[in-house]
């Protein structure tokens, strides 16, 4: 069933949303410059999401779907990815433009950053971590990891991938992170060949 034009415009306007919150935070986010910047008034904004911390919530959902997408697309080429194999691609697709990386940075803003700053739940800051954290546990098990060890390993692998883009955030050291980021991953295939052996 097609979308409502009212639908459609809704979804157009949160990704611009999306757009405009990773290109200037969420710790300043108003509902005033952002009409502003996206030439909207704030009535169609709270017309279409309510209010801000609403608004706020479908941005970032809408992000990690997008993100979802982009890792989606890999699987649906290559359906044997391993999880060192999706990593990879991770580390490489963020440091192919300012956007992408703009984009992985908003999701880790939105958890780092206090409630009292954001206005958003605890729930909504943890899922900005957790749904990843939950792929991974649910790919490493088909990779042979038990449940337990699953959950260890994908805890590991989530805290040093968000370590190291957190790194690469503020200091933009491509070279030195990505040799980190090869022992990573490597150390990953490991674990995994160990589970599979």
């Amino acid at each position: 069933m097609a979308r409502t034009p009212d639908l459609e415009r809704r979804q157009e306007l949160l990704d611009r949303i999306v757009e405009y919150l990773a290109e200037n935070g969420l710790a300043q986010a108003t509902l005033r410059p952002m009409a502003a910047a996206l030439d909207v008034s704030i009535n169609r904004l709270v017309h279409h999401f309510g209010s801000k911390e609403e608004l706020l919530v479908a941005a970032l959902q809408r992000a990690i779907d997008q993100q979802i997408a982009v890792q989606d697309a890999w699987l649906a080429r290559a359906p044997r990815l391993t999880m060192a194999d999706l990593y990879r691609r991770w580390w490489k697709w963020i440091n192919q433009s300012p956007s992408n990386l703009a984009l992985v940075r908003l999701n880790y803003e939105a958890a780092a950053l206090d409630t009292k700053v954001t206005g958003l739940a605890g729930s909504v800051r943890a899922d900005q971590i957790g749904v990843w954290r939950h792929d991974v546990e649910h790919r490493l098990e088909m990779g042979g990891l038990s449940h337990e060890r699953a959950v260890i390993e994908a805890s590991l692998a989530k805290a040093t991938f968000t370590g190291l883009a957190m790194d690469l955030f503020a200091t933009g050291e491509r070279t030195r992170l990505t040799k980190v980021f090869q022992e990573f991953a490597d150390h990953l295939e490991q674990v995994l060949a160990a589970a599979g052996s």
